[in-house]
């Protein structure tokens, strides 16, 4: 997700509480159109594209076509090195991490291989442990895995 547009478009879903599948669904696009957008394999979506996902996201297509980020990376927030060196102390959260990307996996029928899952459950359970140790973050969860499956 390196294009100023991917950027846009995934903050604006992560502030609205949007899955990649009910943006395209509500914008009235095919599946992987947006996914598409947000891995790089589309660069020069359509104005329609940008019309139709404006209007989901309640922006304008001008808004996402500005190449400055809409919202600062949170300073506070521990690196994973830091979060990997603290006290142990989630195993709750760590379990339904790995219950809910076994759960989504399957429900996807997405084909992943060790190293992706393994990478899922890191990425997932330490994004998760910042925003809420409670519960799993599943919007990042299934961005994430979106983002890492063919």
């Amino acid at each position: 997700m390196s294009t100023p547009i991917a950027k846009q478009i995934s903050t604006r879903m992560k502030a609205k509480d949007l899955s990649l599948s009910a943006l395209e669904k509500k914008a009235g696009l095919k599946t992987n159109i947006v996914q598409n957008i947000l891995r790089g394999k589309s660069k020069k979506p359509s104005a329609e594209i940008l019309q139709a996902v404006s209007e989901v996201l309640e922006c304008t297509v001008k808004d996402l076509l500005n190449k400055e980020e809409i919202f600062q990376e949170n300073e506070t927030l521990e690196s994973d090195k830091e979060i990997l060196n603290n006290k142990y102390e989630h195993p709750k959260l760590l379990q339904d991490t790995v219950k809910w990307i076994n759960d989504f996996t399957t429900q996807q029928d997405a084909e992943l291989t060790v190293s992706q899952v393994l990478t899922s459950i890191q990425e997932i359970y330490l994004h998760s442990l910042q925003t809420n140790p409670i519960k799993v973050d599943q919007e990042f969860g299934e961005w994430f895995i979106d983002l890492i499956s063919d």
